[in-house]
């Protein structure tokens, strides 16, 4: 019984959400990035369980679940983190949220979104001084 569960456990159940754009790719330098696959797996809603209670409402946090594709397509702003080696995908649905991106280059390993979660508009103002100061 084990040994099936393994084998269960290793194969993961994915939905492509989004691609990473030339205008990020381009902005950040990422250019071994370019075009590559944004994945969700069923394993990210326990990753955001503990951001569910930050939601202004269910509304709002089921809203900002149904609406990752266009988060990703549509961002306000995106922010790339070197020390995680992450984007930060910005956007206001309901209030503010922020869909973080892992990237990865290992071979057979996605780039996938690790969590989600409500910001406040001066977090993000923050990030955009900090995109300027790393961008010189």
């Amino acid at each position: 019984m084990k040994v099936v569960w393994v084998k269960l456990a290793k194969r993961r159940i994915n939905k492509i959400v989004g691609r990473i754009s030339d205008e990020v790719v381009e902005r950040y330098e990422l250019y071994d990035y370019r075009g590559q696959e944004i994945v969700q797996s069923l394993d990210l809603y326990l990753h955001i369980a503990k951001h569910i209670p930050e939601f202004e409402s269910v509304d709002s946090y089921n809203n900002t679940i149904s609406n990752i594709s266009n988060i990703i397509a549509n961002p306000y702003f995106v922010y790339y983190d070197p020390h995680r080696n992450s984007l930060m995908y910005f956007k206001e649905i309901d209030e503010n949220v922020c869909v973080v991106v892992k990237l990865n280059l290992r071979k057979n390993k996605d780039t996938y979104i690790s969590t989600i979660y409500p910001i406040s508009k001066n977090k993000i103002d923050r990030y955009i001084e900090a995109s300027y100061i790393l961008n010189r």
